[in-house]
């Protein structure tokens, strides 16, 4: 197989476009919120106060590029920084986060719903199940 089509390339070309499409459509609602903040969100939305550390390992990403996130969410008023448990630098989404996140989902449910049309709920499935499959095999 030519190394323009390898996995790797197919993987990486999908999670491209499924970010680009994704800001583009939150453009379209006047949503200032770019993938990598929408990410970050997300997570406190359904986990609320969080470290920026346990978003860093939630997410797989840098902890220092998840700092930046927070603090340009906190500039726009969807997170908020608090003491809460033991952590020092506590993560919480904040109403105006709250109140928007419904409509953003709505949007990413519906691009994925789009990407994943014409492909069947079983293959869907197993297509989870084995990026996710793939994640822990380079992770281990």
């Amino acid at each position: 197989m030519d190394n323009f089509y390898s996995l790797g390339h197919l993987l990486g070309r999908a999670s491209v476009s499924l970010s680009k499409s994704l800001n583009a459509r939150l453009e379209a609602c006047d949503i200032d919120l770019p993938h990598s903040q929408f990410i970050v969100l997300r997570c406190l939305y359904y986990k609320d106060a969080l470290s920026q550390l346990e978003i860093a390992n939630l997410l797989s990403k840098d902890a220092s590029a998840i700092k930046r996130t927070i603090d340009s969410l906190e500039k726009k008023e969807l997170v908020i920084r608090r003491q809460i448990r033991t952590l020092k630098n506590s993560v919480c989404i904040s109403d105006k986060g709250k109140n928007l996140m419904p409509q953003v989902l709505k949007i990413a449910n519906n691009l994925i719903n789009e990407a994943l049309n014409g492909i069947e709920i079983e293959n869907q499935e197993l297509l989870r199940t084995m990026l996710d499959k793939i994640y822990t095999n380079i992770e281990k």
